[in-house]
């Protein structure tokens, strides 16, 4: 989820659990509990290689099994700022409920987590909620900016911090079952169309969970489509991509590649750009511009795998510089696929 999620999440829980207490310090150290574990990105930020970098994000600080560790060392020095007005084990759970907090509201994202780190490196994720969707954010935000006008007294603070989360809940909650209505509208066009895959998922668009990405594939072909939960035609657009899994075989036993690869989660297809190069498609959060068919159009963040000049390969990530007419053209886009198909 987006920093801004988290930091408001975090008040919330804050003022539930000790806001009574220490009233506008409990937001503050809330909102910090639950954006801790990101301080992997400035592990990213050191880290050697790009390869090492994708490691590290929502690695070792997301797992559940570090969290009771990584606790301890915050819930000490929370005890001796706040001169032991509130016990350790108090400070300690209170540290450990915003860390778990925070990654199950990163399990929800296509992004994947790796929660069960040092067991398994594989990445989980729900797919049931965008990285960025304000209407989840908006309550929590809402009650993040109005509770500073009240006292720590005033019981109104601890029932807007509730109110506010249980909309957020309620939202995953529709949002979750948007997710099951598209993935049967999904299946029944593969269906109908004759079309067999081997993995299947959905995931919602980016900025909303009203829109809906289909991800499937063989091992020749990518399928990608749209839904939206406003739509009454279930007859949708399937555009299909040739994987051409066969352009990373000299490759293949790479870190470069083995990390895309698991990165991906099997979600990729790639286009051949040279002899030494490679672009790399990871499909799992759909297109990033759904009016395009063309692949670099259509998904302008990609990777390329390339051989140095040593014969190493490594992988550069391709980010398109938008402009602000670009971000227009996307809401305008948004908003049409959403409510005008």
């Amino acid at each position: 989820m987006d920093s801004i999620t988290h930091v408001v999440i975090g008040g919330a829980l804050g003022e539930l659990t000790l806001g009574k207490k220490i009233g506008n310090k409990a937001i503050i150290v809330g909102a910090i509990a639950n954006t801790i574990p990101d301080l992997d990105v400035f592990a990213t930020k050191l880290a050697s290689t790009p390869e090492l970098a994708m490691h590290f994000h929502r690695g070792y600080t997301h797992a559940f099994f570090t969290h009771p560790f990584m606790a301890i060392p915050f819930a000490y020095l929370t005890y001796r700022i706040f001169k032991k007005e509130i016990s350790f084990l108090k400070w300690y759970l209170f540290f450990l409920l915003g860390f778990v907090v925070h990654v199950l509201l990163d399990g929800g994202t296509a992004y994947g987590t790796q929660m069960f780190l040092p067991f398994t490196n594989k990445l989980f994720s729900w797919n049931n909620l965008a990285v960025v969707d304000p209407l989840f954010t908006i309550a929590p935000l809402l009650f993040f900016i109005a509770v500073w006008f009240f006292k720590k007294e005033n019981n109104f603070r601890r029932k807007f911090a509730a109110v506010s989360l249980l909309i957020s809940l309620v939202y995953l909650g529709t949002s979750t079952i948007h997710k099951f209505n598209s993935a049967s509208v999904f299946k029944q066009n593969l269906k109908a169309k004759n079309i067999t895959v081997t993995d299947f998922t959905s995931t919602p668009t980016m900025f909303t969970s009203w829109l809906w990405n289909m991800i499937a594939y063989n091992d020749s072909t990518m399928y990608l489509a749209e839904y939206s939960v406003f739509q009454k035609n279930k007859n949708i657009e399937i555009v299909s991509i040739p994987r051409n899994l066969e352009s990373l075989n000299t490759i293949k036993n790479s870190d470069a590649v083995q990390t895309a690869v698991w990165f991906s989660e099997g979600k990729y297809f790639t286009v051949p750009m040279s002899n030494d190069t490679t672009a790399f498609f990871i499909t799992k959060w759909g297109r990033g511009d759904f009016s395009q068919t063309e692949p670099f159009k259509m998904m302008p963040f990609y990777s390329k795998l390339y051989k140095d000049k040593n014969g190493k390969v490594s992988f550069q990530q391709v980010e398109p510089d938008f402009t602000a007419n670009d971000f227009k053209h996307y809401f305008s886009m948004l908003k049409k696929r959403i409510f005008e198909y």
